[in-house]
């Protein structure tokens, strides 16, 4: 079992030089900032291992409190994906998630401070393999 990536959910967005009349539903700039700091910031897990977890524990400390929240799933089994609701984009300040079984981490992302443009991260949990790739003799 090993931890295997970390990828942050970002969604470019590209702004054309063009008259708001040209492009109708396309926000100013400043109101697409404003839509994003009332967003939620979610956390995504995703089990692919055939290693299921007991409990899967997300602490968080925010710039409002920074004094740690943990948050849980229980019974997290393989090949599954859960969600955590980390509250306003903004105020994130850092989290983390473990998984344990039988009390014990088996693994951890240790502390991913937020992103507060990106507010999506999804961590992707696989197992180790033997297998070699590239240029393996």
């Amino acid at each position: 079992m090993s931890f295997l990536s970390r990828a942050r959910g970002r969604v470019l967005a590209l702004t054309l030089a063009l008259p708001a009349a040209v492009l109708p539903g396309v926000a100013p700039p400043a109101l697409a900032a404003a839509a994003r700091a009332d967003q939620n910031y979610v956390v995504e897990v995703q089990n692919y291992s055939s290693q299921g977890f007991d409990e899967m524990v997300l602490a968080v400390s925010r710039f409002s409190n920074p004094a740690p929240e943990l948050m849980s799933r229980p019974g997290v089994p393989p090949f599954t994906v859960v969600s955590f609701d980390l509250g306003p984009c903004g105020d994130v300040r850092q989290y983390a998630v473990s998984g344990l079984v039988g009390g014990e981490r088996l693994f951890t992302t240790g502390d991913v401070d937020g992103d507060p443009i990106g507010c999506n991260d999804v961590i992707t949990i696989g197992d180790r393999t033997g297998a070699l790739a590239g240029n393996a003799r």
